[in-house]
Parts: C-alpha cells; structure tokens; sequence
C-alpha cells in the first residue's frame, strides 16, 4: 500500500507538469492570470471628518455619565473580540463587517503631548491627526512639521502603479480648523470643494474604454485552456494519492476555480461618472455623494492610488432627526459642544435625548458616505487578482478629535476597512485601553504613530517609526495583521 501511495503520488507530480509547465507556477497556486498580478495594486482611501463622534472619552479616563458629560458612547462597538459587534453610529455598515476593523483606545500622542492645554487643541490636533508629526506654534495656527500618512503612500505608490494623479482631495465644506492633510514641513494641503470642478480636472481627456482589444481576449482564451488543463490534471490525479496530498489538491483547486472564474469574467472598463454637475455651494446631501462618485470611478480606472474625501464639522438638516438643537451659528462645532452640557449636571441636561438622536443621525450620515465608498471598491464587477478593489486596499476612517467639547486626542475614532492585500485582518474590534474600563479608567501605549506604521508596512515599507517622538514605543501597532 505503501508503494501504490507514493507511486500515485509520484504520476501526480508526472501528470501535472505538462500543464504546471505552461502557466507559472506561483500563478499556478497563487490564481494569478497574469504576471503583474503577483504585485497586487493596493490602493489608499481616507475620510476624515471633522469634529469627533459622541463617546465618553476624557483626557486621561472615561466619563461615568454622573456629571455634566453625558457618558454615552455611540462609537465604541459593544465588545472587543473576533466578531465585530458595530456601535449605534457605525449602524450604516451593517452587512459588511468582514471587511472592517475598528480600533479603540489609541490617542494621538503628537497632540496631547505638544498642545497648549496639555491635552489638545483645535489647531494641534487638527494637524497632527494625519502626520503624527512635530509642531511649530502649537496654538489655533499649529502648522505640522511632517507629511500626513496619505502624501506619503501616495508618493511611494507612484514610483511602481503610475497614475495621473498621486493623489485626490475632495473636500464638503463647512466649519473646520483647517486641513490635516500636509504634503510636507508646514506645506499645509486643501481640498477641491465643487464636483463639477473635480470632475473636470480628474477627468479630462478620458472616456469610457472602448470594446476589449481582440489580442487581449485572444490571450485570455489561451490562458483559460491553459488552466482547464491544469485542472482536469488536478481531479483527474485526485483519486491517486493520500489524503494529506488530497488536501493540498483541494487547496489548488479552490484557487485554480477562483481563476478560472476571473478569466471568464468580463474585463473591466473605465466608465467615468455622469450626472456630475453641482459646485461645492450646494449641500452637503448633494455634494458628499458626487464626490464619492468621482473617487470611485477615479479609483477604478486607475487615475490615482490615493484619495481622500474632508468632511467639514457641519449640521445635517437633510437627515431624519433634522436640526432641532438650534445650535449657535449654524455649525456642527458648535452642536459638539453640547456634550459637557447635556450630562445630568450640565445646564442643559432635559435635552440629552434630543442631542443625541441629532448627532447619532449627523453621524450616520458621514458614515454613510465611507459606505458609499466601500461598496463602490468592494463591488463583485470590478475584480482585480480575483479580489474586489477593497480587498486589496485599506480604507481609513478618522478624526481630530474624540470628544469634540473637550478637544481630546485620546481615544479617537478609528474605523479600517479592506485588509491591503489580505495583511490586516478584519472583521474585528481591538481595544488597545489598558486601564480598567468597569472603574472608567483609560491608559494607553497606542498611538496613531504606530498605527500609521502599521499602515506604512501594510504598503510595503519597512518603516520602523512614522512622525515625531512623542508615541510610547515605536515600531507597528500589535495584532492588526
């Protein structure tokens, strides 16, 4: 019996190398139908928006809801752990946790240790929340001493997936302190605020892809009898050989049928955007989803690697719950605020209900938005390497703040999506707070520091630090991957 084992094993191997012959053999146990395609393009997305979540974070510990702060936590999933359980304003995604990651308990350390409270600031914060950089004049007109994050995958990216443009910045306007988006030591970098005006600068020049090339289909058609040979060989040797030789043959033949899928696929075509006609004055109902329109059509026919899509801290009167707080001056900031009044000793506690469905649904708006994007780079037609667009990318959710009334640069909102070519592991929440949140306690040695090396290596750099010294420890953040 043992004799017939490896005999069959052996006319496995004999049997499959005419086939394993023609086609490369990582491509072979890779699914990969092309050989550019063992570098998988990755590709980079942030939303950032402005003026923090509704939590119950403080500077150096938790509120417990019996003082002015109201002690809600609308962000925070409800439990750390393997299956992602979304909190009340991450609700928009539901459906889609397998493809997310949301990380709490990181601070920005670059803000609570050079702002002008000690703690973090309008200005501070706002600069730091993407470059994680030192500060010249830490006050409301800090400028960073360092790129952000996205300028710098943008750059490297370019020198290997050549693009029009390195990167995109669409912006909603409204109230904020200004961009956190730099290209270097204080190069502080804005954001386009008109679709119509977007569209016409990323999209010029470009139409829609004409029919396939008949060579390229030709070579498709040969690369699919290339791999239905490489499979009859597979099942044919199957019945042959032990079973943990069956395991590895199953094992191939999974990726071998995701193959053979994708060579039947249709080839994708750029398909610009249409119905893109509004300039950056109208609302944000109208504007935020033109913008998301343009990145993803830009993202997919290959104009840019990167794009990033600024949410100004504005009021939503188009959501369900509308605007009935009133708030000073018409601006979200000012709706933030609320959050050290409406706790049971604040002066304005009979309206903790009212604030928080309006800011829950303001929220959820934004939120949407990242979904917008994410089903656009997640959607089964657009596959590349096998892998949707998000598959092989990371998408990046975050803030300047926490907690928008105290200006906190602890705990802030961090939400992932994609796993970069399947180097995050997703579909999780991971609570970096070491401190003991039963007695409201929050410690930390996580900052965005860590975490933007982790995303830095997540693109190929062998980065060992990103921004300035101020993180606990430097190096990746523990267990993302």
């Amino acid at each position: 019996m043992k004799d017939l084992k490896h005999s069959g094993r052996r006319a496995f191997l004999r049997g499959l190398a005419g086939g394993a012959l023609a086609l490369p053999l990582l491509e072979l146990t890779h699914g990969k139908a092309w050989s550019q395609a063992q570098n998988v393009t990755k590709r980079f997305v942030t939303v950032f928006s402005h003026g923090g979540t509704v939590t119950d974070q403080s500077h150096g510990n938790l509120h417990d809801g019996n003082g002015s702060h109201h002690g809600v936590n609308l962000w925070r999933p409800a439990d750390p752990g393997e299956n992602l359980v979304l909190g009340e304003i991450m609700q928009p995604l539901a459906g889609h946790e397998s493809k997310l990651l949301v990380l709490d308990g990181v601070t920005n350390m670059a803000a609570a240790k050079q702002a002008q409270y000690g703690t973090g600031g309008h200005g501070v914060s706002n600069v730091t929340a993407l470059t994680a950089a030192d500060v010249a004049n830490p006050g409301d007109d800090a400028q960073a001493q360092g790129p952000s994050i996205d300028h710098v995958i943008a750059e490297r990216l370019a020198q290997t997936q050549s693009v029009k443009f390195k990167r995109i910045h669409l912006k909603i306007r409204g109230h904020q302190y200004g961009s956190p988006y730099y290209r270097a030591a204080g190069e502080r970098v804005g954001g386009e605020e008109s679709p119509l005006a977007a569209f016409n600068t990323i999209f010029a020049g470009v139409s829609a892809d004409p029919e396939p090339d008949p060579a390229f289909m030709h070579q498709q058609m040969l690369r699919r009898s290339v791999v239905d040979g490489v499979l009859d060989n597979y099942k044919s040797f199957r019945n042959q050989v032990s079973q943990r030789d069956k395991q590895t043959i199953d094992a191939h033949l999974e990726h071998l049928y995701a193959l053979e899928a994708e060579l039947n696929a249709a080839p994708v075509r750029c398909e610009p955007p249409t119905g893109i006609s509004s300039d950056g004055k109208a609302g944000g109902d109208v504007v935020g989803p033109l913008h998301v329109k343009v990145m993803i059509a830009a993202l997919r026919c290959g104009l840019t690697n990167v794009a990033n899509l600024e949410i100004s801290d504005i009021l939503t009167p188009w959501t369900a719950v509308g605007t009935p707080m009133n708030s000073a001056f018409g601006i979200g900031h000012s709706l933030g605020h609320y959050a050290r009044e409406v706790g049971p000793q604040g002066t304005d506690a009979n309206k903790l209900q009212t604030w928080l469905d309006e800011m829950r649904s303001n929220r959820q708006w934004r939120i949407s938005l990242f979904k917008q994007l994410l089903e656009g780079l997640d959607d089964p037609n657009f596959l590349e390497g096998g892998r949707t667009l998000l598959d092989n990318s990371l998408m990046l959710w975050t803030s300047e703040f926490s907690t928008p009334a105290l200006h906190c640069s602890a705990g802030i909102p961090l939400l992932m999506a994609g796993s970069a070519g399947d180097y995050f592991r997703t579909g999780r929440h991971l609570n970096f707070n070491t401190g003991n949140m039963g007695n409201f306690e929050y410690q930390t040695n996580e900052s965005t520091h860590n975490l933007f090396t982790s995303i830095l290596q997540a693109f190929g750099g062998t980065d060992t630090h990103f921004g300035s010294s101020h993180a606990a420890h430097q190096g990746p953040m523990p267990n993302l991957t």
